[in-house]
């Protein structure tokens, strides 16, 4: 299974509702279409061309964008949501069955993931804060895996992910906020799975 690959997918798509151990058995190849499903699906090509994906289609400019999303994409975020609780699922089916060790990791994910949508979705989130506190939970992720067995995550994926970390500092140095919005002066950092973000105070 495709650790990073199912974690970005589930980081933008948020929701544990469903998502259980018990749910339909059903192979890696399937949870891997079914995300493949999302991703393509036209509200799925109007999100990604914003948040991070985990692809070729990231650019550092994903990492800079001071907006929030718009009406247009907060629902295309909630039907992207709506339609990955299916590929959550077959990933929780796949994992009980075969690596079962995985799943306490994927919880505290999903629940980083579930922090991340909901402030999207409520438009309280600059879309390249999100992709960076994306970045930072993917890395988490693969971190609690590889503790566990350090050869959980595929090479490609920890290059992948070590090429977005790079990018983080320097998009924080491009970044051109706008002085009159709140959100552009928005802190957030992760307190254990818990997203605490806080507005500093104007002078």
């Amino acid at each position: 299974m495709r650790a990073c690959l199912f974690a970005t997918f589930c980081v933008v798509a948020g929701g544990l509702t469903g998502c259980t151990a018990t749910a339909i058995q059903q192979s890696a190849k399937s949870a891997s279409s079914c995300l493949q499903d999302v991703k393509s699906s036209q509200e799925g090509q109007i999100l990604y061309a914003k948040l991070w994906a985990s692809d070729a289609t990231d650019t550092e400019s994903k990492l800079s964008d001071p907006n929030p999303l718009t009406s247009t994409e907060r629902d295309a975020l909630v039907q992207v949501h709506n339609n990955i609780i299916s590929c959550r699922q077959i990933i929780f089916s796949d994992d009980s069955r075969s690596a079962a060790w995985k799943l306490p990791y994927w919880l505290d994910y999903f629940h980083r993931s579930d922090a991340i949508f909901d402030k999207l979705a409520n438009g309280e989130l600059p879309i390249g804060l999100a992709n960076k506190l994306t970045i930072e939970s993917n890395g988490k992720f693969q971190v609690d895996l590889s503790r566990r067995h350090p050869d959980a995550i595929p090479v490609d994926e920890v290059q992948q992910q070590q090429a977005a970390e790079t990018l983080v500092p320097a998009s924080a140095q491009t970044a051109a906020p706008k002085p009159d919005s709140r959100l552009t002066a928005l802190n957030c950092r992760w307190v254990a799975n818990a997203l605490s973000c806080t507005v500093p105070a104007q002078h």
